[in-house]
């Protein structure tokens, strides 16, 4: 049996992987720079693309000026028609002056009896009290009721 037949490492290869990696970035780098088309810059590019949009906004707000200011049908098979703002508001502000304000929504009470049919109460009932003893309990106490409450610590003896 021969030695070099069975050898415990397996064969690697002559360059690392990492070498091979950075020798395609680099390639991909230089062709990029050099498929670059020549005298197109960002700024340019900008440029002509701030003056497309504006042409495009200004187109935009004459049609919108035209529209708002005339009469005109939306969907003529239908009947709807637009007409000038300044119009639209004479129209439509006598009819709205006219009506009272409104709540936005509903306002709803609830029944106590609803409450308290549900197993709860809306206020949890106290027991009554007595005006003799609590007259009594502030004679003991001298006339006036503590600031502090009485300790409920284990008192030593």
């Amino acid at each position: 049996m021969s030695e070099s037949s069975h050898s415990p490492h397996p064969k690697r290869h002559p360059y690392p992987s990492g070498l091979w990696l950075a020798a395609g970035f680099l390639g991909l780098a230089s062709l990029a720079l050099l498929l670059r088309p020549l005298g197109i810059s960002t700024a340019t590019l900008t440029q002509s693309a701030a003056k497309v949009r504006l042409e495009k906004l200004s187109k935009l707000r004459t049609e919108q000026d035209a529209a708002s200011s005339t009469y005109g049908w939306v969907d003529k098979s239908k009947g709807v028609a637009h007409i000038p703002i300044a119009q639209a508001m004479e129209l439509i502000v006598p009819q709205l002056r006219s009506n009272p304000p409104h709540p936005a929504y509903p306002i709803t009470t609830i029944q106590p009896s609803a409450i308290s049919a549900a197993g709860s109460p809306l206020y949890p009932e106290l027991p009554p009290v007595d005006p003799a003893v609590v007259s009594a309990a502030l004679k003991a106490d001298g006339g006036a009721a503590s600031a502090t409450p009485p300790s409920t610590s284990p008192t030593k003896k």
